[in-house]
Protein backbone atom coordinates (compact mmCIF):
# COMPACT_ATOMS: atom_id res chain seq x y z
CA UNK A 1 0.00 0.00 0.00
CA UNK A 2 1.60 3.27 -0.80
CA UNK A 3 0.84 6.45 1.39
CA UNK A 4 1.76 9.91 -0.55
CA UNK A 5 3.48 11.60 1.99
CA UNK A 6 2.66 15.52 2.26
CA UNK A 7 3.48 18.69 4.59
CA UNK A 8 1.62 21.94 4.38
CA UNK A 9 2.13 26.06 5.02
CA UNK A 10 6.25 25.96 5.77
CA UNK A 11 8.94 26.06 5.79
CA UNK A 12 8.69 27.10 10.00
CA UNK A 13 11.10 26.87 12.80
CA UNK A 14 9.83 23.16 13.42
CA UNK A 15 10.79 22.30 9.62
CA UNK A 16 13.88 21.02 10.79
CA UNK A 17 13.01 18.67 13.52
CA UNK A 18 10.85 16.82 11.01
CA UNK A 19 13.98 16.83 8.42
CA UNK A 20 15.84 15.49 11.34
CA UNK A 21 12.81 12.39 11.99
CA UNK A 22 12.49 11.87 8.36
CA UNK A 23 16.15 11.26 7.48
CA UNK A 24 16.70 9.17 10.80
CA UNK A 25 13.59 7.19 9.03
CA UNK A 26 15.01 7.02 5.44
CA UNK A 27 11.67 8.78 4.57
CA UNK A 28 10.80 11.65 1.66
CA UNK A 29 8.29 13.48 1.79
CA UNK A 30 6.20 16.89 -0.88
CA UNK A 31 6.54 19.70 0.68
CA UNK A 32 4.00 22.47 -0.40
CA UNK A 33 5.80 25.60 0.80
CA UNK A 34 4.36 28.68 1.40
CA UNK A 35 6.22 31.50 -0.95
CA UNK A 36 6.28 34.21 1.45
CA UNK A 37 7.77 31.71 4.17
CA UNK A 38 10.71 30.79 1.69
CA UNK A 39 11.60 34.08 2.15
CA UNK A 40 11.99 33.51 6.23
CA UNK A 41 13.27 30.23 5.88
CA UNK A 42 15.20 29.96 2.83
CA UNK A 43 17.99 27.54 4.23
CA UNK A 44 15.87 24.96 4.88
CA UNK A 45 14.39 25.09 1.81
CA UNK A 46 17.35 24.77 0.65
CA UNK A 47 17.98 21.57 3.44
CA UNK A 48 14.87 20.21 2.05
CA UNK A 49 15.46 20.18 -1.65
CA UNK A 50 18.91 18.85 -1.30
CA UNK A 51 17.52 15.78 0.77
CA UNK A 52 15.63 14.78 -2.04
CA UNK A 53 12.39 15.68 -0.55
CA UNK A 54 9.89 17.36 -3.49
CA UNK A 55 8.83 21.19 -3.10
CA UNK A 56 5.83 21.79 -4.45
CA UNK A 57 3.72 25.15 -4.52
CA UNK A 58 1.04 26.02 -1.69
CA UNK A 59 0.27 29.95 -2.40
CA UNK A 60 2.33 33.14 -1.56
CA UNK A 61 -0.16 34.18 1.55
CA UNK A 62 -2.30 31.29 1.85
CA UNK A 63 -5.72 32.82 0.61
CA UNK A 64 -9.26 31.05 -0.17
CA UNK A 65 -8.01 31.42 -4.22
CA UNK A 66 -12.08 31.37 -4.82
CA UNK A 67 -12.25 34.89 -3.33
CA UNK A 68 -9.55 36.19 -5.74
CA UNK A 69 -8.82 37.73 -9.00
CA UNK A 70 -7.52 36.04 -11.87
CA UNK A 71 -4.72 38.64 -11.70
CA UNK A 72 -4.56 37.76 -7.65
CA UNK A 73 -4.35 33.94 -8.61
CA UNK A 74 -1.44 34.41 -10.63
CA UNK A 75 0.22 36.26 -8.22
CA UNK A 76 -0.11 34.05 -5.98
CA UNK A 77 1.39 31.03 -7.71
CA UNK A 78 3.93 33.15 -9.95
CA UNK A 79 5.72 34.49 -7.29
CA UNK A 80 5.58 31.26 -5.31
CA UNK A 81 7.32 29.96 -8.26
CA UNK A 82 9.90 33.00 -8.97
CA UNK A 83 11.06 32.40 -4.96
CA UNK A 84 11.38 28.93 -4.77
CA UNK A 85 13.28 29.41 -8.49
CA UNK A 86 15.37 32.26 -6.86
CA UNK A 87 16.33 29.92 -3.85
CA UNK A 88 16.51 26.75 -5.45
CA UNK A 89 17.66 27.10 -8.82
CA UNK A 90 14.53 25.13 -9.86
CA UNK A 91 10.75 26.09 -10.55
CA UNK A 92 8.17 22.96 -9.14
CA UNK A 93 5.51 21.99 -11.65
CA UNK A 94 2.99 20.67 -8.73
CA UNK A 95 1.02 22.91 -6.43
CA UNK A 96 -1.99 22.89 -4.27
CA UNK A 97 -4.09 25.35 -2.52
CA UNK A 98 -6.98 25.14 -0.09
CA UNK A 99 -10.77 25.33 -0.44
CA UNK A 100 -11.14 25.44 3.34
CA UNK A 101 -9.11 26.35 6.24
CA UNK A 102 -9.31 26.15 10.23
CA UNK A 103 -7.61 24.57 13.52
CA UNK A 104 -8.07 21.31 14.77
CA UNK A 105 -7.52 19.68 18.08
CA UNK A 106 -5.02 16.72 18.32
CA UNK A 107 -8.11 14.77 19.73
CA UNK A 108 -9.44 15.01 16.23
CA UNK A 109 -6.05 14.60 14.47
CA UNK A 110 -5.80 11.23 16.08
CA UNK A 111 -9.45 10.53 15.15
CA UNK A 112 -9.02 11.36 11.64
CA UNK A 113 -5.64 9.20 11.74
CA UNK A 114 -7.13 6.27 13.19
CA UNK A 115 -10.04 6.73 10.40
CA UNK A 116 -7.65 6.78 7.39
CA UNK A 117 -5.69 3.44 9.55
CA UNK A 118 -9.04 1.27 9.21
CA UNK A 119 -9.97 2.40 5.69
CA UNK A 120 -6.26 2.33 3.58
CA UNK A 121 -6.60 -1.67 3.21
CA UNK A 122 -9.62 -1.38 1.92
CA UNK A 123 -8.42 0.65 -0.83
CA UNK A 124 -6.55 -0.29 -3.99
CA UNK A 125 -5.00 2.93 -5.28
CA UNK A 126 -2.64 4.33 -2.50
CA UNK A 127 -3.91 7.30 -0.40
CA UNK A 128 -2.35 10.59 0.07
CA UNK A 129 -2.40 12.70 3.68
CA UNK A 130 -2.08 15.99 4.63
CA UNK A 131 -0.27 17.26 7.29
CA UNK A 132 1.53 20.24 8.56
CA UNK A 133 4.88 21.62 9.36
CA UNK A 134 4.23 24.91 10.14
CA UNK A 135 3.23 24.78 14.10
CA UNK A 136 5.25 22.85 17.03
CA UNK A 137 2.30 20.90 17.74
CA UNK A 138 1.64 19.52 14.48
CA UNK A 139 5.39 18.36 14.17
CA UNK A 140 5.18 16.46 17.34
CA UNK A 141 2.40 14.43 16.15
CA UNK A 142 3.91 13.59 13.80
CA UNK A 143 6.82 12.59 14.55
CA UNK A 144 6.15 10.74 18.31
CA UNK A 145 2.92 9.58 17.11
CA UNK A 146 1.94 9.36 13.59
CA UNK A 147 4.59 8.86 11.83
CA UNK A 148 6.11 5.72 14.40
CA UNK A 149 2.65 4.04 13.92
CA UNK A 150 2.52 3.93 9.91
CA UNK A 151 6.25 2.95 9.85
CA UNK A 152 4.92 -0.23 12.41
CA UNK A 153 1.97 -0.99 10.11
CA UNK A 154 1.34 -4.32 9.03
CA UNK A 155 1.64 -5.14 6.08
CA UNK A 156 4.16 -2.29 5.39
CA UNK A 157 3.30 0.86 3.62
CA UNK A 158 5.41 2.50 0.81
CA UNK A 159 6.28 6.16 2.36
CA UNK A 160 7.21 8.33 -0.60
CA UNK A 161 6.47 11.75 -2.23
CA UNK A 162 3.64 12.20 -4.47
CA UNK A 163 5.35 12.51 -7.47
CA UNK A 164 6.68 8.78 -6.85
CA UNK A 165 3.69 7.82 -6.04
CA UNK A 166 2.78 9.17 -10.02
CA UNK A 167 5.32 6.71 -11.10
CA UNK A 168 7.77 9.76 -11.91
CA UNK A 169 11.13 10.25 -10.72
CA UNK A 170 11.80 13.25 -8.39
CA UNK A 171 13.37 14.82 -11.59
CA UNK A 172 10.18 15.15 -12.85
CA UNK A 173 8.55 17.53 -10.15
CA UNK A 174 10.97 20.43 -11.59
CA UNK A 175 10.34 22.61 -15.02
CA UNK A 176 14.22 22.25 -15.44
CA UNK A 177 14.75 18.99 -14.71
CA UNK A 178 11.78 17.27 -16.41
CA UNK A 179 12.11 16.24 -19.74
CA UNK A 180 8.52 16.00 -20.92
CA UNK A 181 8.58 12.82 -21.68
CA UNK A 182 5.85 12.21 -18.96
CA UNK A 183 4.66 15.93 -18.67
CA UNK A 184 4.66 17.47 -22.07
CA UNK A 185 4.05 21.15 -21.66
CA UNK A 186 0.58 22.46 -23.19
CA UNK A 187 0.82 25.14 -25.88
CA UNK A 188 0.49 28.67 -24.36
CA UNK A 189 -3.17 30.18 -23.77
CA UNK A 190 -5.30 26.59 -24.32
CA UNK A 191 -6.98 24.55 -21.83
CA UNK A 192 -5.24 21.88 -19.65
CA UNK A 193 -7.29 18.98 -18.61
CA UNK A 194 -6.38 15.85 -16.37
CA UNK A 195 -6.25 12.63 -18.54
CA UNK A 196 -8.01 9.90 -16.68
CA UNK A 197 -6.11 7.38 -18.82
CA UNK A 198 -2.48 8.64 -17.23
CA UNK A 199 -2.36 10.37 -13.73
CA UNK A 200 -1.03 13.79 -13.84
CA UNK A 201 -1.07 14.08 -17.38
CA UNK A 202 -1.69 17.47 -19.22
CA UNK A 203 -3.71 17.48 -22.50
CA UNK A 204 -4.60 20.84 -24.69
CA UNK A 205 -8.14 21.10 -25.76
CA UNK A 206 -7.80 24.11 -27.67
CA UNK A 207 -9.61 26.55 -26.06
CA UNK A 208 -9.27 29.18 -23.01
CA UNK A 209 -9.86 27.35 -20.27
CA UNK A 210 -13.09 27.61 -17.92
CA UNK A 211 -13.49 27.12 -14.38
CA UNK A 212 -16.50 27.03 -11.64
CA UNK A 213 -15.59 26.64 -7.94
CA UNK A 214 -18.15 27.61 -5.00
CA UNK A 215 -19.65 29.97 -7.98
CA UNK A 216 -16.87 31.85 -8.39
CA UNK A 217 -15.94 31.49 -12.42
CA UNK A 218 -12.60 32.50 -13.58
CA UNK A 219 -10.80 32.30 -16.67
CA UNK A 220 -6.86 31.58 -16.83
CA UNK A 221 -4.36 31.61 -19.29
CA UNK A 222 -3.53 28.35 -19.12
CA UNK A 223 0.04 28.60 -20.50
CA UNK A 224 1.20 30.16 -16.97
CA UNK A 225 -0.84 27.84 -14.97
CA UNK A 226 0.20 24.46 -16.85
CA UNK A 227 2.90 23.50 -15.17
CA UNK A 228 1.47 24.32 -12.12
CA UNK A 229 -1.83 22.02 -12.19
CA UNK A 230 0.49 18.87 -13.75
CA UNK A 231 -0.07 16.32 -11.19
CA UNK A 232 -3.03 17.60 -9.85
CA UNK A 233 -4.70 14.17 -10.74
CA UNK A 234 -2.54 12.28 -8.37
CA UNK A 235 -4.67 14.09 -5.37
CA UNK A 236 -8.12 12.37 -6.19
CA UNK A 237 -7.17 8.87 -4.60
CA UNK A 238 -8.05 9.45 -0.66
CA UNK A 239 -6.95 13.18 0.46
CA UNK A 240 -6.89 12.93 4.07
CA UNK A 241 -6.28 16.03 6.31
CA UNK A 242 -4.30 16.01 9.80
CA UNK A 243 -3.57 19.21 11.64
Amino acid sequence: MTWGLTYDDGPSYYTSDLLNYLDQQNLKSTFFVVGSRVISFPNILQTQYMGQHQIAVHTWSHPQLTTLSNEEIIAELGWSKKVIKDVLGVTPNMMHFDIHGGLVTVQHVLQNWEYILSNATTRNSGFIVLEHDLFQQSVEVATGYILPDALAHKPPFTIQPVVQCLNKPIKDAYIETNDNKTNPPAQSGVAVTISSGAPGSAQATGKAAEHSNSGVQFRVNTGLLAASLTGAAGFAAGLALLL
